[in-house]
């Protein structure tokens, strides 16, 4: 393979001229002046909604521009970057907007059982901005930056290996659970090879042959996201066609139309399904995808909320600065807590394969009890996130936001680094890619967002190892028949 461990961390020739620098550095300017005028914001706004309004209105204007660079620069247009700054161009700017019309209006905002007052919103919005200032830097240091010019290399095989066993292992539950870490990456591998189908084979996109597998491949991925039960994951099946349409000029054009016919179809269909069927009485061996099936069939969610509805659900669920809000607020009333809330880091990184009985390393049926919303722990039964930069703010304060962050950007640009800049070469590295892209979307608290990269980082450096030895080896015949 043209990228081997060897030369991941080699600094590439050129990398000093200014153009690699700015394609590394210059996302970060725009993002630094998005965060001024939240602290200046916040710092002289009379009303914590003025904060959000302004914030929000920018977020909606500098997110949507980083991902424009990172779609003309990334080789693949869909990167950890785009994806995240995209999924959060709606949560941290729509949604922000949506929560300061609610307290202009007076509306409380509610946090499970907890309220939170406007002032700490308002700081734990712009507290949450600055953790992901600190994320995108860390990433944006140890990331892979293609050289001008620079191809991939011939791609590996294995990917219809992949594509079964992320079908496969999702059936198996309690397979998942054992696996840890290493299982929650697995349940991605028929996303991963249908995204690298899409990359690879693009170029043939007007054969009637390429859109059947694609369409074909994409309802499997949605029929058995079912299982899941989640809105989020029965989405993400339609992960590779918006790559697809973004990737391909001709298709390109129609790209906005694909996304208001996924939002029409999530705030039409998905989100009010899903919601019905978690309200819809349980039948005796019926599954979750059943359920599901059963709600939509019998049409028992078109008398649920409307569209407007659904999409202010969406807001609100998807504000991951109100849990922020509350642990600025705890801080405000006593103070850091300097490490405390860490403790499950002592065993966190124990392998479940030589610990099958080890505790839960998440820490949000803790937190639903540590609001009040359970009389103890064991009685929690519901999984609340602290977030990220809420659980470094709550220890370190702002300085633990982005610094911590910032290492656990750098953690993920290692990773990122790990799979080249041209991840679809082998099944390893497509996995590991379409991984990060997803938990850097999903970071319930900073130690488990850690735990998780070590863990995938000690399971898959050995396997790309020795998938690059294997390709030097069959090199080497070939290699030698050229110079004969």
């Amino acid at each position: 393979m043209g990228a081997t461990l060897a030369n991941t961390f080699a600094p590439p020739s050129g990398a000093r001229s200014g153009g690699l620098l700015d394609r590394r550095y210059g996302p970060l300017v725009l993002h630094a002046w998005l965060l001024l005028i939240g602290f200046v914001t916040l710092w002289l706004a009379e009303e914590p909604a003025t904060t959000l309004y302004v914030t929000g209105a920018a977020v909606t204007v500098v997110f949507p521009w980083i991902i424009y660079l990172e779609i003309r620069r990334a080789p693949l247009g869909l990167s950890p970057v785009s994806f995240y700054f995209g999924w959060n161009t709606v949560a941290l700017g729509l949604a922000a907007i949506h929560h300061g019309n609610k307290l202009a209006d007076g509306i409380p905002i509610r946090f499970s059982v907890q309220t939170i007052y406007p002032d700490d919103l308002a700081a734990g919005y712009v507290m949450y901005l600055l953790g992901t200032f600190g994320l995108h830097a860390g990433l944006q240091l140890m990331r892979p930056i293609p050289r001008p010019g620079e191809r991939s290399p011939p791609g590996g095989s294995g990917f219809l290996l992949l594509w079964v066993i992320g079908i496969l292992v999702r059936f198996g539950d309690k397979f998942i659970v054992g696996l840890g870490a290493f299982g929650g990456l697995l349940q991605w591998g028929s996303l991963a090879a249908l995204t690298r189908y899409v990359i690879d084979q693009s170029r043939d996109h007007r054969r009637a042959s390429f859109w059947l597998l694609v369409i074909l491949g994409t309802a499997i991925e949605f029929v058995v996201n079912l299982r899941a039960g989640s809105k989020a994951f029965l989405m993400f099946s339609f992960l590779p066609a918006g790559l697809l349409f973004a990737r391909e000029r001709a298709l390109r054009r129609w790209l906005p139309v694909l996304g208001m016919a996924l939002t029409a179809f999530y705030l039409g269909v998905v989100a009010p399904v899903i919601a019905a069927s978690r309200q819809a009485n349980e039948i005796a061996g019926e599954s979750q995808s059943d359920r599901i099936v059963r709600t939509y069939t019998q049409g028992d969610y078109s008398e649920g909320d409307g569209v407007a509805e659904q999409a202010t659900a969406f807001f609100e669920r998807s504000f991951e600065p109100i849990p922020a809000a509350f642990l600025y607020g705890e801080v405000e009333r006593h103070g850091h807590r300097w490490g405390e809330t860490f403790d499950y880091l002592a065993y966190a990184f124990v392998p479940r394969l030589f610990w099958p009985d080890k505790p839960t390393v998440s820490r949000g049926g803790w937190f639903y009890y540590y609001i009040g919303a359970a009389r103890t722990e064991a009685e929690a039964t519901t999984s609340i996130a602290q977030t990220a930069a809420g659980e470094l703010y709550w220890n370190f304060g702002f300085p633990g936001v982005v610094l911590g962050l910032g290492a656990i950007g750098a953690l993920f640009g290692a990773l990122w680094r790990l799979t080249t800049a041209f991840p679809e070469q082998d099944p390893i590295r497509i996995v590991l890619y379409i991984g990060i892209v997803f938990n850097m979307i999903d970071m319930a608290e900073a130690g488990t967002t850690v735990v998780n990269i070590a863990f995938r980082a000690v399971v898959l450096v050995p396997s790309m190892f020795l998938l690059d030895r294997a390709a030097r080896k069959r090199a080497e015949p070939l290699a030698g028949a050229r110079a004969a």
